[in-house]
């Protein structure tokens, strides 16, 4: 009997720290692209390089980009949408861990090769 109560405090133990610890390694650890690429993107604004506003008219950027769009990031972090190079990917922040909300607090850049515009989106909820 003293075991099964053993087993079964170190099996409650296990579950209680299981949560805070996959929380905190997701905010002490950076993001891999392969993460990056299954979360939601919005598009928010697109900017030339030297930070002026461009128009949603002129922006080869924009939309939503879904898990399963077809596109790809590579290790060095660079963008391909239907095995075409689209552009360089950066993460600026990391979506929230607790998704409440549409928008989830991460932000992505990302630098349009052929145009050289700066496209950023907002994370969303799946």
């Amino acid at each position: 009997m003293k075991f099964l109560s053993r087993i079964a405090l170190i099996l409650f133990c296990m579950i209680l720290l299981y949560y805070p610890f996959k929380i905190a390694k997701y905010h002490l650890m950076d993001m891999s692209y392969d993460e990056i690429s299954n979360v939601g993107w919005h598009f928010d604004t697109c900017k030339t390089k030297d930070d002026a506003l461009v128009s949603s008219d002129d922006c080869p950027c924009g939309g939503l980009i879904e898990p399963d769009d077809g596109f790809y990031i590579n290790n060095e972090g660079y963008m391909f949408l239907d095995n075409e190079l689209y552009g360089k990917v950066t993460l600026i922040e990391k979506p929230s861990y607790f998704q409440t909300e549409l928008y989830t607090g991460g932000t992505l850049k990302i630098e349009h090769i052929d145009t050289g515009f700066i496209c950023y989106y907002d994370s969303v909820m799946d």
